[in-house]
């Protein structure tokens, strides 16, 4: 008995000795694989960058993008069944979702030119949405605009399921209704050229 005991004393050290370096290895694995998977990803997208680092992903399938993603041009995904957006997205030219399978805006969105989202899968705008450039929700199901919406060159509606602008927005170009039937014209929004019916 006592030789037995002292047998579990010895190996009870190695169990749980195992049982660390094994939590360990796969703990170092799992970030390897997961670093691996998103330098695949960039390295993915090399295929579709050019010199300006622009990023054309038109008609591009089955494509998981990295996450956060910078893009030092702009981001074309128009006619791409590509359905997700990095959660963290920076664009420094601009984003194109035109026709594309895109269904929401990701909540830290940074984008410098216009965003296009035209004829694209998404619904709904982010609160607190700032476009520097054009912003263009032409032909999409996209019923509300988000209040303190900025807008900082033209704003197009065209097409879309708009029926009223909201308060506090701001358009630094032209607002293009495209024969919407707006119900009624804030008197808190500020518009800094014409709104064409």
């Amino acid at each position: 008995m006592a030789n037995a005991r002292k047998q579990t004393l010895i190996f009870s050290p190695c169990r749980f000795r195992g049982i660390t370096i094994a939590t360990m290895l796969f703990t170092i694995l799992f970030s390897i694989n997961s670093y691996a998977n998103q330098y695949v990803s960039e390295l993915k997208l090399l295929n579709y960058t050019d010199t300006y680092g622009n990023v054309s992903l038109r008609y591009a399938r089955n494509l998981t993008l990295p996450n956060p993603m910078t893009v030092k041009g702009n981001l074309n995904l128009e006619y791409s069944k590509i359905e997700r957006l990095p959660r963290k997205l920076k664009v420094e030219g601009n984003l194109n979702l035109a026709y594309s399978a895109v269904k929401q805006l990701p909540r830290q969105l940074v984008v410098f030119g216009y965003i296009n989202l035209a004829h694209s899968q998404v619904t709904y705008l982010n609160t607190g949405l700032q476009v520097r450039g054009d912003l263009s929700i032409m032909g999409t199901k996209i019923t509300q605009l988000p209040p303190y919406l900025y807008v900082g060159g033209d704003l197009y509606l065209a097409n879309s399921a708009i029926t009223e602008l909201p308060k506090f927005l701001v358009v630094k170009g032209d607002i293009y209704l495209g024969g919407r039937p707006i119900r009624e014209i804030p008197e808190q929004i500020t518009v800094g050229g014409h709104i064409f019916k």
